[in-house]
């Protein structure tokens, strides 16, 4: 309980001092409204400045994509395109060999055997 005596009695000793501390007012002039002002505009035309360059480097970007895209379809267009090309003279060589084969089987009946087992025939 004494305690407590004592600690109520340094509360109301400091409290004046706390309420002091709290009362102090900080001046606010109009040079500091004035900076306020200018800050805000500064703020502003930073703010339009960086929408302008990230509208530039969005379109930038899809310049890029588009040039990308162009070229992969390119590259695949052109491939499947040469294995078309390339392929067409393999199967007609491969269409002559299996007629040749099927008119030899005529004659050999082992050959004619692996047809068959082959699905040749």
């Amino acid at each position: 309980m004494k305690t407590l005596k004592q600690n109520l009695l340094i509360m109301l000793f400091l409290l004046p001092s706390l309420l002091q501390a709290m009362e102090k007012e900080i001046p606010f002039t109009l040079d500091d409204r004035d900076r306020i002002i200018r800050t805000e505009q500064k703020v502003e035309s930073l703010q339009t400045e960086m929408n302008a360059h990230f509208d530039q480097l969005f379109n930038f970007l899809w310049a890029i994509i588009g040039i990308f895209t162009t070229m992969m379809v390119s590259v695949f267009g052109f491939a499947f395109w040469d294995r078309k090309l390339s392929l067409a003279p393999v199967k007609k060589d491969q269409t002559r060999i299996i007629e040749s084969l099927r008119q030899l089987s005529e004659t050999q009946p082992k050959l004619r055997e692996i047809l068959k087992n082959a699905g040749l025939l």
